[in-house]
């Protein structure tokens, strides 16, 4: 086990440990104009974050992104396969626009499950954040079943509510049934202060639901404060 510095945290970290985290955007209606464009700053930034974590032994941390933006339809914007490291994933993010029409956030969590089966490192500590208001189109196929298909491949999903509406009462219920347990670790609002620094944290201190012997799960922490 290896120490991990930053400016604000002090981690306990595993050398041989991947870290693989997901984006999905809300190119929805709900997502236009200024919108749009907070959710691509908060990944822009938590980029830049995750460049200075390194380990006490010099070493950088092994970490790959990959980023979806959805509404009717899902365009993967980049892959984890296509990864060449921070500075071209950030140029990728810039030119990507908005797309409109419906929101169907159940194709953009089928799209990230089929993405970690295909292009995710094995033995990898599987995140993902989802922009979401928990408002979907009625059409929308059923959000639950895909993400605990997603959940069910060891894939660790935060919810971000990009406004206010996220906070009411249905809506905070749903993003807090759609991310993993616990909801308190996992739901964050993109309207609230820090929550860059916030979501960084967690993603550092994250815990693996592993199954375990006798067909029983357990927490098995990999990131610790």
């Amino acid at each position: 086990m290896k120490t991990l510095h930053s400016p604000s945290y002090l981690f306990i970290l595993d050398e041989d440990c991947i870290l693989e985290i997901a984006f999905l955007l809300d190119s929805s209606e709900s997502a236009k104009d200024y919108n749009h464009e907070q959710q691509k700053k908060f990944v822009l930034e938590t980029v830049d974050r995750m460049k200075g974590l390194q380990l006490s032994s010099g070493r950088t941390l092994s970490w790959r992104m990959a980023l979806l933006q959805y509404s009717s339809t899902v365009f993967i914007e980049q892959t984890f396969r296509n990864w060449k490291g921070p500075e071209v994933f950030k140029s990728h993010i810039a030119p990507i626009t908005y797309i409109g029409h419906g929101t169907y956030t159940t194709y953009a969590i089928t799209n990230l499950t089929q993405l970690y089966m295909t292009e995710g490192t094995p033995g990898s500590v599987k995140l993902a954040m989802l922009f979401t208001d928990g408002v979907d189109h009625p059409r929308n196929p059923d959000i639950f079943a895909a993400t605990a298909d997603a959940k069910h491949q060891g894939i660790v999903l935060f919810t971000m509510g990009m406004t206010r509406v996220a906070d009411e009462v249905s809506n905070a219920a749903k993003l807090r049934l759609l991310a993993s347990i616990p909801a308190s670790r996992f739901v964050f609002n993109l309207q609230d202060k820090g929550t860059v620094e916030k979501v960084l944290k967690e993603m550092v201190c994250t815990e693996k639901y592993l199954q375990m012997a006798r067909g029983t799960f357990a927490w098995v922490p990999l990131f610790c404060v």
